[in-house]
């Protein structure tokens, strides 16, 4: 049968909590549901850092911020490394991308690509993002590779701008009956927000159908492994550009007929720092030297339950918002975060950014203001924008991390472990931390 087929389909901004298959049962998802019914769906999927261009050059590379050089949203990668693109055409692929990029320098990610983004739709008054992917030249691409190179395998990217803001405007949910997780204050317009990006997340939904349909249409359907995954959480206040596990934690589902079992789940750890390295191995390649991550092929394929047995986590900056640098390690038990500037305030597009509808600064000043006489609100206000030097969390017991124990004295051998594993870490990175600010 030949090399597999690649095809990933990578959203932006898509908290793992906001999809049917991992049990929200109000949100409609039925392509994704579907997929992973089909192929296997990791509940402890993580990116290293939650910001866009971090995160996607991570993906790119098998890097870590600190070593492939993009710390900071919208920077740039050392342009002595070698990326995905160049690593797959040494392999025999085609590597084509159509959407999102978001990784500089533009030379060093030499993708082939292929299209874009559907034309602006009035209705959504889009803002700080493009409309989502246009199908059409995914079709066109299939098409004329499947007629023109059959025998040549694609690894193809398809990069989603759903469901990063603004988001489309809500038709099909009902606000009222939306649950809230604990890090979203309870007002009316947060609650006509939240329906908006759960209507964001289905009408992206459908062009995943749209391209699953394309695959099976052009003969791709059974030597093609399919990902879907994102490049962080949502951007809710204590998710993006936060460590916590609503910002690095993610889905991820694959399909692989044949090759991975149908309707299974995996509490495998893996980040997305072994995204590259896997993809090697699937394309039949030898494991680059130098790489931090490593292959999970294995686990994909069920011939393996366990892989990594902590992770390990970093933001900087997004320009000049949010500069509140954190490094952290997580296991499956405790999650320690060190923060390397906390005297700042946590600030970020959400809480600052004016002009949104029903999104950002327009419903964080809701909060802001039930916080004057609601003393649970209150607390979250001031928990989203204060954090110590040190933060631990029992991910178990607490998993939206809101429970800091670092100061609990019977924590503090778990605490001084961490810490020491991190600073290590960081050393081992050359991470210069506070310096690259």
């Amino acid at each position: 049968m030949g090399k597999p087929n690649i095809v990933v389909y990578l959203s932006d901004d898509h908290g793992w909590e906001y999809l049917g298959c991992y049990g929200n049962a109000h949100i409609q998802t039925p392509h994704l549901d579907r997929i992973a019914e089909e192929g296997v769906r990791f509940t402890h999927a993580f990116t290293p850092t939650p910001t866009c261009a971090p995160s996607r050059s991570t993906l790119y590379t098998g890097l870590y911020p600190a070593r492939h050089g993009a710390m900071g949203n919208h920077t740039e990668c050392h342009t002595t490394l070698e990326t995905l693109p160049k690593k797959l055409r040494k392999l025999g692929y085609r590597v084509a991308i159509a959407g999102k990029t978001h990784v500089k320098p533009e030379n060093l990610f030499d993708f082939e690509y292929i299209g874009g983004f559907l034309p602006k739709h009035a209705e959504h008054a889009r803002k700080y993002r493009a409309e989502g992917l246009d199908t059409a030249p995914v079709d066109s691409f299939l098409d004329t590779h499947r007629r023109e190179n059959p025998n040549q395998p694609i690894c193809l990217i398809l990069g989603d701008s759903n469901p990063h803001v603004t988001w489309e405007p809500n038709k099909i949910y009902a606000p009222d009956i939306l649950p809230l997780p604990p890090y979203i204050a309870d007002t009316p317009i947060t609650r006509k927000a939240l329906a908006n990006y759960y209507q964001d997340i289905t009408t992206m939904d459908e062009r995943i159908g749209e391209v699953d349909r394309l695959l099976d249409t052009y003969g791709y359907a059974d030597n093609t492994l399919f990902i879907y995954t994102t490049d962080h959480g949502s951007e809710w206040p204590h998710c993006k550009w936060t460590l916590y596990d609503t910002g690095i934690r993610l889905p991820f589902i694959a399909r692989w007929p044949g090759k991975i079992p149908s309707a299974t789940v995996t509490d495998a750890m893996i980040s997305h720092v072994d995204f590259l390295p896997t993809l090697i191995d699937i394309a039949g390649g030898e494991q680059s030297e130098g790489l931090d991550g490593r292959s999970f092929k294995d686990v994909l394929c069920g011939q393996r339950t366990t892989f990594r047995d902590k992770i390990y986590g970093t933001h900087t900056r997004d320009g000049d918002m949010n500069v509140f640098p954190q490094r952290c390690v997580r296991d499956n038990k405790h999650k320690y975060i060190l923060n390397l500037m906390p005297e700042n305030t946590w600030t970020t597009h959400f809480t600052k950014v004016e002009g949104i509808p029903e999104s950002h600064a327009e419903v964080w000043n809701s909060w802001v203001e039930k916080a004057k006489n609601d003393p649970k609100t209150a607390e979250l206000v001031y928990l989203t924008q204060h954090h110590p030097v040190e933060e631990l969390y029992d991910v178990q017991a607490d998993p939206y991390e809101f429970n800091n124990i670092a100061f609990d004295v019977s924590s503090r051998p778990i605490l001084e472990k961490m810490h020491a594993d991190v600073r290590q870490w960081i050393q081992s990175q050359n991470d210069e931390g506070r310096r690259e600010i």
